[in-house]
C-alpha cells in the first residue's frame, strides 16, 4: 500500500514536532524539580528550558538532514 505524498509530509510535521517538544519537556521537569529541590526557584529551570531547546533543534537538525539525504537518494533512484 502506497502512502500519498500529503500523508508522508503530515508524518514528517508530526515526528518534528514530538522531536522538538519532548527534550523541552524532559528538560523543564528536570530543571523543576531541582528548583524545588535545591531551593533555587528560576535557576535550574531556566539553564535545563534552554538546554532543552538546544537539544530539541539538535534533533531537527539531524532529522531533517537524514530526510533530505532519503529525499536525494530517492530522486538519483529515479533517474
Amino acid at each position: 500500500m502506497k502512502m500519498g505524498a500529503w500523508a508522508r509530509y503530515i508524518s514528517l510535521i508530526s515526528q518534528l514536532g514530538f522531536t522538538m517538544i519532548t527534550p523541552i519537556l524532559i528538560c523543564t521537569v528536570v530543571g523543576e524539580l531541582l528548583d524545588k529541590k535545591l531551593n533555587t526557584a528560576p535557576l535550574f529551570i531556566i539553564i535545563f528550558i534552554l538546554l532543552g531547546v538546544a537539544g530539541a533543534f539538535r534533533n531537527l537538525f539531524f532529522h531533517v538532514r537524514k530526510e533530505i539525504k532519503r529525499q536525494n537518494k530517492k530522486e538519483d533512484k529515479h533517474e
